[in-house]
């Protein structure tokens, strides 16, 4: 992860740029830049006499407004009023008399931890394989069984996965395969093996797993992650 470094001394953020190698200088100073946001992922803002409360604020506020990353000010002047307003707009943390080996491993374990969370949230996505024999589905180790016409229509989701699956791409695979619609349109042959197919997993995981998602007026998406 790449921690942009703010601040009108370039001299200071020199030295903090050598200690952390994946430091990067924020070359626009005062005035805030689309593309001084574009390749890092968080912000240390290093506050000085030159640098006004109105500027701090305004690189908080625009840094955030671009996209959610962690902000943190590094500071000589002890001023209660300024560290509260900063605080508020969202920021992770104020520094008051730290060295610079201080300040990187505070936000290096941060973003250490930040790291880590992504993984594990990775690793919670569920597993979903298909049993083309037995016409099933299974869901972190869990068997569901499934009629025909559940079965393909899972099996093309799957195989569009992230991607939005029309009622009529859905529909005409029903055709492709065999699989008569009873007199029924082909959206509502669509919506009604949906939402069987919804109950079986459902009542197999307790409600937890939500993997068929409704985009209105288009179709479904069969989406693993949360």
């Amino acid at each position: 992860m790449r921690v942009g470094i703010l601040n009108t001394e370039k001299k200071s953020s020199e030295t903090f740029i050598s200690y952390k190698a994946s430091g990067c200088l924020v070359e626009n100073k005062k005035v805030v830049d689309e593309k001084d946001l574009q390749d890092i992922d968080a912000l240390l803002i290093c506050k000085n006499q030159t640098f006004s409360v109105v500027e701090v604020c305004e690189w908080v506020i625009k840094s955030k407004m671009r996209r959610p990353i962690p902000i943190w000010i590094s500071t000589t002047e002890k001023r209660v009023e300024e560290k509260n307003i900063y605080l508020q707009l969202g920021v992770c943390g104020i520094f008051e008399d730290y060295t610079i080996e201080e300040i990187d491993l505070a936000i290096s374990n941060s973003l250490n931890t930040m790291e880590s969370a992504q993984h594990m949230k990775m690793k919670k996505e569920p597993m979903v394989l298909l049993d083309p024999l037995k016409l099933s589905l299974n869901v972190d180790h869990l068997t569901i069984s499934l009629t025909k016409s559940e079965y393909y229509l899972f099996a093309l989701l799957y195989e569009h996965k992230e991607e939005v699956c029309t009622y009529e791409m859905l529909a005409e695979s029903f055709l492709g395969k065999g699989i008569d619609l009873l007199g029924e349109s082909g959206q509502s042959r669509v919506a009604n093996i949906v939402c069987k197919i919804r109950a079986k997993i459902a009542q197999t995981s307790d409600g937890k797993k939500e993997l068929i998602k409704t985009i209105r007026s288009r179709g479904y998406m069969l989406t693993l992650s949360e």
